[in-house]
């Protein structure tokens, strides 16, 4: 055995003197006892050297230090550790999202779920910076933009356009007393045009913007244009009320809310660009806009008595029966 003659080595001294209270038998045990542990700590720990403990390391034969773990008398002050669950630490719910997409392909599900990692705090917070602005939109949303707030957001803006409408014309083919059937060309018209404005103008005006040298950000322009159309879902709803000159008033006001806070945040970005480039981008970016403008209140905020039958709708005409002879 390794461990045999371990304690060969222990000397028992009979050299000193003995307490005149204690017999000869009991001085030799203290001794050995004395001998056993200080053969034990030199066999441990070292003749004169610290008290250090060394771990085997199993995890790689590179031989750096980081391999190596140390455990010391004297060691140094502990490191800081981040408290709580809102720390950037191993318990931040971004920070892991991020780092399970490093290395996805572009066109797995997983790459694209960074983009819609916000919280219902961050949606809320930038909703109403789009209506209310209080400053840069893009510095609130500090460098990392999302597609989760514009994507619903238009997705809404569908829903309350084709609902709100149908609502009015309802109540407006009631009122003359005619049929009604819903038009689900108004939702699909919905559809299209809400979703090319929020994603496909977007990507035009990155792509003029980049050709000129402007390097904007695709996901930023995506969500200015995403965020932008906020306003729309209170106007569709007070679009209820059946006074025309109160709608005219909500759109244009919808419409000019929407359409600063497009122009105050991409004016940076446009700026650059030559300034004959910038104004020309500027003044597509404002056509565009005054278009969906102009599309919504004659499409879905134009309620007249005359709009309760859809045009391709039918309704079966009974004629009177003959008498008979």
């Amino acid at each position: 055995m390794s461990n045999k003659g371990a304690y060969s080595a222990i000397e028992i001294d009979d050299d000193e003197d003995d307490p005149p209270s204690l017999s000869q038998h009991g001085i030799r045990l203290s001794i050995l006892y004395r001998n056993v542990l200080k053969a034990t700590i030199l066999k441990y720990f070292g003749n004169g050297r610290k008290a250090t403990l060394q771990f085997q390391s199993f995890a790689s034969s590179s031989g750096s230090p980081s391999a190596t773990g140390n455990i010391s008398s004297n060691s140094s002050t502990p490191q800081v550790r981040p408290a709580g669950f809102g720390a950037a630490g191993a318990f931040d719910p971004h920070r892991s999202i991020q780092d399970q997409t490093v290395g996805k392909p572009i066109w797995s599900v997983e790459y694209y779920s960074k983009y819609f990692d916000v919280d219902t705090t961050q949606v809320m917070e930038r909703c109403m910076a789009s209506i209310i602005p209080k400053g840069n939109f893009l510095d609130l949303m500090g460098g990392s933009p999302d597609l989760y707030g514009p994507f619903w957001i238009s997705t809404t803006v569908i829903f309350v356009l084709f609902v709100t409408s149908s609502i009015v014309e309802s109540i407006n083919a009631y009122v003359s007393s005619t049929p009604y059937a819903y038009n689900i060309r108004q939702l699909t018209f919905a559809f299209g045009t809400i979703y090319m404005y929020a994603f496909l103008v977007p990507a035009l005006i990155w792509g003029a913007t980049k050709y000129f040298g402007c390097q904007p950000d695709l996901l930023e322009m995506l969500a200015l244009y995403g965020y932008g159309l906020t306003v729309w879902i209170p106007v569709a709803v007070l679009c209820i009320l059946p006074w025309n000159l109160l709608r005219w008033a909500l759109v244009v006001v919808g419409g000019a809310a929407s359409g600063v806070f497009l122009v105050r945040n991409m004016h940076p970005v446009l700026s650059r660009a030559e300034a004959q480039t910038s104004k020309i981008i500027l003044i597509l970016v404002i056509v565009l806009h005054a278009v969906l403008t102009l599309l919504l209140k004659y499409k879905f905020f134009a309620f007249g008595h005359s709009a309760g039958v859809p045009e391709n709708s039918y309704t079966p005409q009974h004629s009177p029966e003959s008498p008979s002879t």
